[in-house]
């Protein structure tokens, strides 16, 4: 019922019990009298209080968040417009707050799917937004301390930068030492009111491989200038008419030396290139070791006695192993011919094998110079030489011991080293057997 109808009702209500209370004389006429206005009275203030007592109830119940709140159930004592407002207005509040619930889970889900550290700064330079993986890139981060917390250097600045310079800058930023820690790009996108987002993602593999790809081309030119140099010279040389038999036969010599080594830098490039792949496919054999063990030899018995190196062999005979060959071998004659190359006089190498338990252990033992515990770490890097001149002069390309490790990956084993100077070096190769 409407308010209106009701308070006429009241009205009508109260004359005709005045008009029957006007037949009545005395004290009691008057006291009936005011007991009629005192019940009108009440019956109006509570009709009329009624509905905002409502109206407050539900509006309450909106402000705690229950959004369900509506005046459906008034029946009429607020009226219909001041109702129908407050129900479409509870609803668009419910209706806008489950829409920001959506995007805000949607944006948790993006930032959980996400691989990079993002992170939102206010004004005051302060993280009001993180995403997952920024504490799993970076232990030690807290929100409370911000960006100091990252330890990635060169990363407040380009924060400055990109909000004095409006526009979204793009940096790669390295962690300690040039190349010896993690990489990062790095990513400031400058928003409205002075607020920042930061982009981080790892790219230390990515940047490394950037890196030895520079230092690959500019390595090979360095290798290769030296014998072209040479090479360019022998070849005037020996156009001169004048030149007498023995120093052609010299030159020639030397030329032909000059080439063989830029054949076997070409040969090793590409042995890397393929071994650096993966996996070839190939079938894997049963090996008798005693037999590959003597192939080696074989081959590299004139190099031997060319430097007056000894040349052991120490296998336990059908000690065998299931394995690629041809990596095997690859492997075992650059450690085999390095001790050579790299041993005195009348010293000795000893290739030997044996079983250890689940897995087979191959050792090149030489009896040379021996390598600097500093040199150690990076002896198994393309082109890293202990001693460049040395080295070339033997003529070594640079790339045995990367092609070594590389088969012994391909094989599943694993390669250490273990050397004194002036004593000599064990290379120890492990192969764990193929299970089934």
């Amino acid at each position: 019922m409407q308010a209106f109808p009701r308070y006429f009702l009241l009205a009508l209500g109260t004359s005709w019990l005045f008009w029957w209370a006007g037949g009545l004389e005395g004290l009691p006429a008057l006291a009936l009298r005011a007991l009629i206005l005192s019940a009108s009275a009440l019956l109006a203030v509570r009709w009329h209080s009624t509905p905002w007592s409502d109206l407050d109830t539900a509006a309450r119940r909106v402000l705690k968040g229950d959004f369900s709140a509506r005046l459906d159930d008034v029946k009429g004592s607020i009226p219909e417009g001041p109702a129908r407002t407050f129900n479409e207005m509870a609803e668009h509040l419910a209706t806008a707050l489950k829409l920001s619930r959506e995007r805000e889970d949607r944006v948790t889900a993006v930032l959980a799917a996400s691989d990079r550290a993002v992170l939102l700064l206010d004004r005051a330079g302060a993280v009001s937004l993180f995403s997952p993986a920024t504490a799993r890139l970076f232990p030690r981060f807290r929100p409370e301390t911000g960006l100091a917390s990252l330890s990635l250097p060169g990363l407040g600045q380009l924060a400055e930068e990109a909000i004095a310079s409006g526009q979204a800058v793009i940096r790669v930023l390295e962690e300690g030492e040039r190349g010896r820690g993690r990489a990062f790009a790095a990513q400031a996108v400058p928003l409205a009111k002075g607020e920042l987002v930061l982009y981080l993602g790892e790219v230390t593999e990515d940047h490394r491989l950037e890196r030895v790809k520079a230092d690959l081309v500019a390595n090979v030119s360095h290798e290769l200038r030296t014998p072209l140099t040479a090479t360019w010279g022998l070849v005037e040389s020996l156009g001169d008419p004048g030149l007498t038999a023995e120093r052609r036969a010299h030159f020639q010599e030397r030329l032909e030396f000059q080439v063989h080594r830029m054949q076997a830098l070409v040969d090793d490039l590409l042995s890397l290139s393929r071994l650096e792949s993966g996996p070839t496919g190939r079938q894997t054999e049963s090996v008798s070791l005693s037999g590959l063990f003597a192939d080696i030899a074989r081959q590299l018995q004139p190099l031997a006695e060319q430097g007056s190196v000894k040349l052991e062999m120490d296998c336990p005979a059908g000690l065998s192993l299931r394995t690629d060959p041809f990596l095997l071998e690859i492997a075992l004659r650059n450690l085999v011919e390095n001790g050579i190359r790299y041993n005195r006089s009348g010293g000795g190498v000893t290739l030997a094998a044996s079983e250890d338990g689940g897995e087979t252990l191959i050792s090149v033992k030489d009896t040379g110079e021996g390598i600097p515990g500093t040199h150690l770490p990076r002896i198994f890097e393309r082109f890293y030489r202990v001693d460049p001149h040395r080295s070339r002069e033997k003529g070594g390309t640079g790339l045995g011991l990367a092609i070594t490790k590389h088969a012994v990956v391909n094989l599943g084993g694993e390669i250490s080293v273990k050397s004194t100077v002036g004593v000599g070096s064990v290379f120890t190769i492990r192969i764990p057997h193929e299970k089934g």
